[in-house]
């Protein structure tokens, strides 16, 4: 390679200053709810933390919809197409937003009540302050994706900040006065994100809700959503089943306390999460303004491999070094209530390298609006996890479970390699060729 061949400084330093904004705001953010999976998890019964993190798994799912529909095509069309109409785009999007949040508000508290009819009145308490949360928890989310469609991460991290401190004098109120649990920690999650979000939409992204008319309308922002959003919906479905859905059959097959384990165990790689929620926030708006400034495809190519190399070889190096002091950290961490589950370490660090490399990938497929192939691919790993996941927990346990997730992941990853050299073959020969 000829020094020519180098990226210019001055296009290097936009690049770093986005995404070491992007992991202090994922650091920020997921630390708030980082200290609440650690203290309940330190602080509760077993069977109460397994409830919490059941009711979480089913959240997710509800949320991934949110996200399929509204968020993420916002960050495509929030910084491509209508990136110049974008207060009016965000005003639309936030209407979206509360018929959605009200869905799934009603449907937490319906299941609530069938649950509590059921005899299980912790389940039912968690999923009762999931309803009240959840539409404050997704304002939250929405509108911090906002701040990266517009290419202002520091807007984010400022966000971040208010919300963290929120959460951690709330987390010390509630110690003091004996009242944390599962309930009140959702509750305290939902006040302090709808605080954070408001202030985000006043002071920062100024939404316009008035004079909606001319472009972009409600049926362009619809017609362009559903475009985007039908394959995609079904790929965060997939992504959810191939992530989450052992949390719903481990209490079946296993019982809450192995589902509460097998948290215990995640909240290790919370910290090593930040990557991968932090690379789609970063990545996926920059691809979609080289797309439609017309990149070369080999030259796009060439960027997303080398960086799905350099941050999987960092995960992997992360997850080496927590399966060596893994034990004496779970022993600090929960007092030895989970001590004797360490030996799923290293699946989980082998399961988030193959999840970090894959999602660099994917990320750049759904900048080309590949959201069929991305569903795809989801689908191929959601299958792989149902089939496997009974039979290996049936044999080995959590273990088992922890086995499953990777195989399904590892899959995930091959299939993405795959799919993005075969689009690369397609549109542009030679795209695979390195410098």
């Amino acid at each position: 390679m000829e020094f020519s061949e180098f990226p210019k400084l001055s296009n290097i330093l936009p690049w770093v200053k986005r995404g070491g904004f992007a992991i202090l705001d994922q650091g920020l953010f997921s630390g708030a709810n980082f200290l609440v999976n650690i203290l309940l998890a330190r602080w509760l019964t077993r069977t109460q933390y397994g409830a919490f993190a059941v009711a979480l798994s089913i959240f997710y799912l509800l949320a991934a919809l949110h996200t399929a529909v509204l968020t993420e095509p916002m960050m495509v069309f929030g910084a491509g197409k209508f990136q110049e109409q974008f207060r009016k785009y965000l005003g639309i999007l936030l209407y979206g937003h509360w018929g959605i949040s009200a869905v799934i508000t009603i449907l937490f508290g319906v299941v609530a009540l069938v649950v509590r009819s059921l005899g299980s009145e912790v389940m039912a308490q968690t999923l009762i302050g999931l309803a009240i949360a959840a539409p404050f928890l997704l304002l939250l989310w929405f509108t911090r994706r906002g701040c990266y469609a517009q290419i202002n991460p520091i807007w984010a991290v400022q966000g971040s900040v208010i919300n963290l401190l929120l959460v951690l004098t709330g987390l010390y109120f509630l110690w003091r006065i004996k009242l944390l649990s599962p309930f009140t920690g959702l509750l305290l999650l939902g006040i302090a994100a709808g605080i954070t979000a408001l202030t985000l939409l006043i002071f920062r992204l100024r939404p316009q809700f008035q004079n909606l008319k001319g472009n972009p309308t409600l049926v362009m922002i619809a017609r362009d959503h559903w475009r985007y959003g039908s394959w995609n919906l079904l790929g965060v479905l997939a992504y959810w089943a191939s992530g989450q859905i052992l949390m719903l059959l481990i209490p079946i097959f296993l019982g809450l306390t192995a589902s509460a384990a097998l948290a215990a165990i995640w909240n290790l790689y919370r910290p090593l999460g930040l990557i991968i929620q932090s690379l789609p926030l970063v990545i996926l708006p920059v691809l979609s303004q080289w797309i439609s400034q017309g990149m070369a495809t080999h030259e796009l190519r060439r960027r997303v491999t080398r960086l799905a190399m350099l941050f999987g070889g960092a995960g992997l190096l992360y997850g080496l070094c927590l399966t060596v002091f893994g034990r004496s950290i779970l022993h600090f961490l929960y007092t030895a209530k989970y001590d004797e589950y360490w030996t799923l370490i290293g699946l989980f660090a082998l399961r988030t390298t193959a999840s970090i490399i894959m999602g660099v990938f994917i990320t750049s497929l759904k900048a080309y609006e590949q959201t069929k192939i991305v569903a795809t691919i989801w689908s191929l790993s959601a299958v792989v996890v149902t089939f496997t996941a009974i039979p290996l927990m049936m044999a080995g346990g959590l273990e088992g479970a922890a086995l499953s997730a990777m195989l399904a992941y590892m899959v995930a990853c091959w299939l993405a390699f795959r799919s993005v050299k075969k689009w690369c073959t397609t549109h542009q020969s030679g795209c695979l060729q390195g410098s």
